[in-house]
């Protein structure tokens, strides 16, 4: 058995294991089996956390051929889908966080503004391919996707760029993350965000498809259509040859500076200018397969493993270590820490990516890595954490976090 194998042995007994304190019963809001993180965050139903819990575990599930695990996952799985069903709002926004006492935390702290992460129709698509749903649920499901797009577009889509931003810096996921944290609302068109929306969109026509439902097939093909071209348009640098979120507040002219003939020409012809803080998201073109072969070419090369920026010997930094605002060792609590520290959503994310377009030989690299690195917590602690110091390897925040941690085992 080689290194690599002996690290997936180890990382794969110990999620053996501890993944069953993911599976939770029903409770108070609650009302379906779900999945939580682990660690400090039991009996907390998140959107996309339980979503990539779902792939894990039922890619794990599938490389043992342990029925009653998968058993096990996809009825925690479709709890945790379902739920967030159950509790959206007649504008058809979706709850991000969900716990046994409250509906939507985010929402009662930030009312009307982010809504749920866009993972739901990747989810049903996992579901749906495990054979999870009746024919009725699957209606359900089709009709609160249409009701969650167009509560997006409706919220969230700034035009003339056809991009999404986030309406607020609350529980966007990546927390802290320069490009987000503590810009004005509605300014940040991340392209984590777009990436997520375009790929739930493409998933959304697929599971349509499926239901012979043509009419919102094409409604989600029209509007994945409409955003990649927007995310090529208005996020890829040509000069840098990486993607980037873009601020879209630009303005026309105060109406004050109307009344002088002087300014009537000084309107802003430009709708995005690039907010060039080099993060993991940049990658994210090429997960969600938006990025051309040229671009992901000059991504890749010049970028993701040149030395000093992303790459490390246990995974991908989440912030350029050449960014001013590089600070990975600092536990930062709540919100957590985006600043560099290797997140395994990342480097999986990212692993896709490569694989996609066909760089073999770094995605190879990059699972090793990232499995090595979770081995020898294991090894050293019995636990994972939430996430790493890409100087040392090290834990640095949330023992005990199993969650999204459990892809690096799809990762091979």
């Amino acid at each position: 058995m080689n290194p690599f194998e002996e690290n997936r042995a180890v990382l794969l007994e110990l999620v053996m294991k501890q993944a069953a304190r993911m599976f939770n019963e029903p409770t108070g809001y609650l009302t379906r089996p779900y999945l939580d993180p682990g660690g400090q965050y039991s009996s907390n139903l998140w959107d996309w956390d339980s979503y990539w819990a779902s792939v894990a575990l039922l890619g794990i599930a599938a490389e043992t051929g342990d029925a009653a695990f998968r058993d096990q996952a996809i009825i925690h799985a479709k709890g945790s889908l379902l739920t967030f069903f159950d509790h959206q709002a007649p504008d058809g926004s979706m709850p991000i966080l969900l716990t046994d006492s409250d509906r939507d935390v985010f929402d009662t702290m930030d009312p009307g503004q982010n809504i749920g992460k866009p993972v739901h129709a990747q989810f049903a698509l996992l579901l749906d391919d495990c054979g999870a749903f009746s024919a009725g649920e699957k209606h359900i499901v089709m009709a609160g996707l249409r009701r969650f797009a167009e509560c997006r577009i409706n919220r969230s889509k700034s035009l003339p760029t056809n991009l999404f931003v986030w309406n607020s810096d609350a529980a966007i996921g990546v927390d802290d993350d320069p490009a987000a944290w503590g810009r004005p609302p509605k300014s940040s068109a991340h392209i984590y965000l777009n990436c997520l929306v375009y790929s739930d969109f493409r998933a959304a026509a697929q599971f349509a498809g499926r239901l012979g439902d043509s009419a919102n097939e094409q409604f989600f093909t029209s509007a994945a259509d409409e955003l990649g071209a927007a995310i090529r348009k208005y996020c890829f640098d040509r000069r840098d040859g990486l993607y980037y979120t873009v601020d879209v507040q630009c303005r026309t002219a105060h109406p004050v500076f109307r009344m002088f003939t002087l300014n009537v020409s000084l309107d802003a012809f430009w709708h995005a200018l690039p907010l060039k803080i080099g993060a993991w998201s940049s990658f994210l073109p090429l997960w969600a397969g938006v990025a051309a072969p040229e671009e992901a070419e000059r991504m890749v090369r010049e970028h993701l493993v040149k030395p000093g920026r992303f790459w490390t010997p246990w995974g991908i930094r989440s912030l350029a270590a050449d960014e001013p605002m590089y600070s990975p060792e600092v536990s930062r609590g709540n919100p957590s820490n985006w600043l560099g520290p290797i997140w395994i959503i990342a480097d999986y994310m990212v692993w896709c990516g490569l694989k996609r377009y066909g760089f073999d030989d770094v995605a190879a690299e990059l699972a090793a890595n990232t499995v090595g690195m979770l081995a020898e917590d294991a090894r050293t602690t019995g636990v994972l954490h939430e996430y790493y110091s890409p100087e040392t390897g090290r834990g640095i925040s949330g023992p005990g976090f199993l969650n999204w941690n459990l892809l690096a085992l799809l990762m091979k």
